[in-house]
């Protein structure tokens, strides 16, 4: 049996280094290329450099004695490889190529347990949406071309700022059509609202999948707006889409994710919520601070999920009492107080990102609440308040670092970002009252639909199940 176990592990490290080092060959090839370097691309190259390497160094183990490792090794390879031909791509083609290449290798990974019916279930049903998305982007491709009679990056994004400083007026009417078609698409692969289904039932794949999927590729929607910024921000509906669509589907997840019993479905529809507010941030002209959310996120829900089998035992019990309403409201008001004191000191205007410094406000918030509801000495309640402060401190140092890579625009819909701003705060007051609401009528109702994702992911299995039938579809689960 140790002599079994000691084949069956140099036999999954050998596939590990092979896939390492046909990655690392195609990555040197890329680089050898033509490819568009910049700050952006120096950012998402290292990040999806270090994600490939911890995840195929942990499904050496993972996959081990399983009869499909090398097919694993092999998609999961190609998977990454692709995702580095997105990154570095020069042109529009190039990223396309590449953006269906991810979603057509990713689908064998989905499918990897072939003889699970809920396995290909989601698989078609990611396979269908992307396909949408595929169609919006070749939609945009073709536009672009007629626009602006080229592909390439440098000289899309060189005649999108000629047409900012000419001013609104000078704007084609076409470049509004391709900004819609690019957020359309940006937000298929993103998993927002109402597309968002698929996501958390891919859950029957591998787990390095998981932890590849919503750290990295999840991503690849984000990066196409932060790469196109300066053109999409030319087109005031893509940003108000961007803003409503992101807004809603933030909301909308984590009520969502409060519900779930299964760790990897509540981090799933974290993984959507986390999309909503990256989607946010890029319609509110903050696509700097989107790029830190990228980044932060994909090491945060990579090993998230890398651990997730460890994190069921350490996971924190729902409280059985509401926090104090006067805590509560005295913390967002602390919070508030501190975020707009340190924009000050740092000589950073608050209001311009009115927006998201509230947003910043109810994390910083949430966490002043919980230790003032928690304290057992009075002592506790400033060492509370400093690291609060050093919270702030660093998000506005970020911000300020994050610009240097990504400039912020100005944007038309900083009114609507206010508005989900509110509605956030008054979602982040009623968790804080949540053992109190579930024991209301209203509430135990609403937290079964919720329970549910009122249920657009059976509408969405039908749906599927029509257009592509499995065995679970026509057993009707």
């Amino acid at each position: 049996m140790q002599n079994q176990d000691s084949t069956a592990l140099a036999a999954g490290r050998r596939a590990a280094v092979c896939a390492q080092g046909y990655a690392v060959l195609c990555f040197l090839s890329a680089l050898g290329g033509i490819g568009y370097f910049d700050r952006l691309t120096s950012v998402l190259l290292v990040l999806s450099t270090f994600l490939f390497a911890i995840v195929t160094r942990y499904s050496m183990r993972y996959m081990l004695g399983d009869p499909g490792q090398r097919r694993f090794m092999f998609w999961l390879c190609l998977t990454s490889t692709f995702v580095f031909a997105l990154v570095l791509a020069p042109s529009l083609p190039v990223f396309v190529a590449a953006w269906c290449g991810i979603s057509l290798s990713l689908h064998q990974l989905l499918q990897f347990y072939g003889d699970r019916p809920a396995a290909l279930l989601a698989a078609r049903k990611k396979f269908l949406v992307s396909r949408l998305g595929d169609v919006a982007l070749l939609a945009a491709l073709v536009l672009t071309h007629q626009t602006f009679g080229t592909w390439n990056f440098q000289d899309i994004l060189a005649a999108a700022e000629e047409l900012r400083r000419a001013g609104p007026g000078n704007v084609p009417a076409s470049i509004g059509w391709i900004c819609c078609l690019l957020v359309f698409a940006a937000l298929l692969k993103s998993a927002q609202f109402p597309f968002h289904s698929w996501l958390p039932d891919t859950m029957e794949t591998p787990t390095p999948v998981s932890a590849l999927m919503h750290a990295g590729i999840i991503n690849a929607g984000g990066i196409l707006v932060i790469r196109l910024n300066p053109l999409i921000s030319l087109s005031d509906a893509a940003m108000l889409i961007l803003c409503v669509a992101g807004g809603f589907t933030a909301i909308f997840a984590s009520t969502v994710m409060l519900t779930q019993a299964s760790i990897k479905r509540s981090l799933a529809f974290s993984t959507v919520a986390q999309m909503g507010f990256m989607m946010l941030e890029c319609g509110l002209g903050a696509f700097h601070l989107a790029l830190l959310h990228l980044v932060a996120h994909s090491l945060y829900k990579a090993h998230a999920f890398l651990s997730s089998g460890s994190a069921v035992l350490s996971r924190p019990k729902l409280s059985q009492r509401p926090h104090g309403l006067a805590v509560v409201l005295s913390s967002a008001c602390a919070a508030i107080l501190l975020t707009f004191l340190t924009a000050q000191t740092m000589s950073v205007n608050a209001l311009d990102s009115l927006a998201l410094n509230l947003i910043f406000s109810i994390a910083l918030a949430q966490m002043l609440w919980t230790v003032l509801g928690t304290v057992v000495r009075g002592w506790q309640i400033p060492i509370g308040l400093v690291i609060a402060a050093g919270l702030s401190i660093t998000y506005f140092a970020l911000d300020e670092v994050a610009q240097l890579v990504v400039k912020p625009t100005n944007s038309g819909a900083n009114w609507i970002g206010v508005l989900i701003a509110c509605i956030l705060v008054s979602a982040a007051v009623a968790q804080s009252q949540l053992p109190r609401l579930l024991h209301t009528p209203i509430g135990e109702k609403l937290y079964v639909h919720a329970r549910n994702g009122f249920y657009f992911n059976t509408l969405a299995n039908r749906l599927t199940g029509a257009l592509w039938p499995t065995r679970l579809s026509k057993e009707g689960i």
